[in-house]
């Protein structure tokens, strides 16, 4: 490796200056509303804060990544471990998106239903959209940083498993069907959202399956099944026939390859 020359190293420094100043001003807003909502008792207010304060964690992640990229760009310097921190803001999101919307995949789609009629007119359909869209951008700049060769990419399936699972959840099934029409405010942003949803939830089932033929860990194929049924049940749900059916496809063949291998094994 080359020698960093000392400008390099301050230009570098004065550059990861700004972000490092909005990291510390988003932890204090951190750290208190994490105080706020231990003294909470209303649970579905702590339930709308968890929603706040995952959006400062991914901030918190999102200003690791900045100064990691820069240092990177200006001085050809890739700190895992500042990006493995970083990385732990954006698991503790998801776990707060888990525990106000619920982590659940086999279900009836309404199993959170208390919490999205007290957050309806608190969080927009504009809002959700673009929130889900920051979060996986967020997912998608650390993994560029990490580099296409690094060992920590592995983890990003889960991670990516689980965001997709929240991101189905934050959608109000509920209302969904009755507000499909152009004339409610928000129809563009709740269809643009489905779309993503189910995109999301495909190309997760899709990793765990691909996943599964290297590694033929059961838990791969048994979540990569949960997920395409989850997809399939969004299907049934819209009325969208064909699609339901193309995945009922997907899901038996799946499962037909994962009982064939569980014979072999025994």
């Amino acid at each position: 490796m080359a020698k960093i020359s000392e400008a390099a190293k301050a230009e570098c420094n004065r550059m990861q200056d700004k972000y490092k100043v909005l990291f510390d001003a988003n932890k204090v807003k951190l750290d208190k509303l994490e105080q706020d909502i231990a003294t909470m008792d209303d649970e579905l207010e702590k339930a709308k804060q968890k929603i706040d304060l995952s959006v400062l964690y991914i901030k918190a992640g999102a200003y690791i990544a900045n100064i990691c990229n820069i240092s990177i760009k200006h001085i050809d310097v890739r700190s895992e471990n500042q990006l493995n921190d970083g990385r732990r803001y954006l698991n503790k999101a998801i776990i707060l998106l888990e525990e106000a919307l619920g982590n659940h995949t086999d279900d009836s789609l309404t199993l959170n239903d208390e919490i999205h009629e007290y957050i309806k007119e608190q969080i927009s359909d504009e809002w959700r959209y673009k929130f889900i869209c920051s979060f996986g951008y967020i997912i998608d700049y650390f993994k560029y940083c990490y580099g296409e060769n690094s060992k920590w990419l592995q983890n990003f399936i889960e991670m990516e498993g689980r965001f997709a699972v929240v991101a189905k959840n934050l959608i109000d099934y509920k209302s969904y069907i009755k507000e499909l029409s152009p004339e409610i405010e928000g129809y563009a942003y709740r269809v643009k959202m489905m779309k993503l949803v189910k995109q999301l939830l495909a190309n997760t089932a899709e990793t765990y399956r691909t996943r599964y033929e290297t590694t033929k860990r059961i838990d791969d194929m048994k979540l990569a099944l949960n997920i395409c049924a989850t997809l399939r049940r969004i299907y049934i749900y819209l009325n969208e026939n064909e699609e339901s059916e193309e995945q009922k496809k997907i899901y038996d063949l799946w499962k037909k390859k994962l009982d064939a291998d569980l014979k072999q094994m025994k």
